[in-house]
């Protein structure tokens, strides 16, 4: 049996992680860009993206107990222009049952009060991040996909 070739869309499941104390996961950029960012993963062809947010929680949180949020947020991919990829983005709130969440074992996570999240994450994912948290924290947003565009 052959394999079907990768469409021209990249699935990216972000994770919104936050603990008991309502604190929220950011990972440093990739290059020496000064924000930080929300974790994410590429979702494999065969994947969904709850399995993708396992995998990354499992490699983020190896000895903390996650649970997946009811909300998720939904970013749906845009028009292809010319050869570039596609992207969809879903957000997926996860609860990391930690208390502080300072102790899991990370060098690379920085656990930002929801209240200033603005002034650690970059600028295109800030608006989306604090109405989902605040949401879901809040009790305002049903539970669900909402979409986000």
């Amino acid at each position: 049996m052959g394999h079907l070739p990768a469409p021209r869309l990249r699935r990216i499941a972000k994770v919104i992680a936050i603990d008991l104390t309502h604190r929220i996961a950011l990972l440093p950029q990739e290059t020496d860009h000064p924000k930080w960012a929300l974790p994410q993963q590429t979702a494999l062809l065969d994947e969904t993206y709850t399995d993708t947010v396992s995998r990354l929680c499992e490699d983020l949180f190896p000895t903390y107990p996650t649970r997946n949020g009811t909300v998720v947020g939904r970013r749906w991919a845009t028009a292809p222009e010319g050869p570039t990829l596609r992207v969809e983005t879903h957000f997926h709130i996860v609860r990391v049952d930690a208390e502080p969440a300072d102790d899991i074992p990370s060098q690379r996570i920085l656990w930002a009060p929801r209240t200033i999240i603005g002034l650690w994450l970059q600028a295109s994912e800030t608006e989306t991040a604090k109405i989902l948290i605040d949401g879901y924290l809040d009790g305002w947003l049903p539970d669900g996909p909402i979409t986000l565009d």
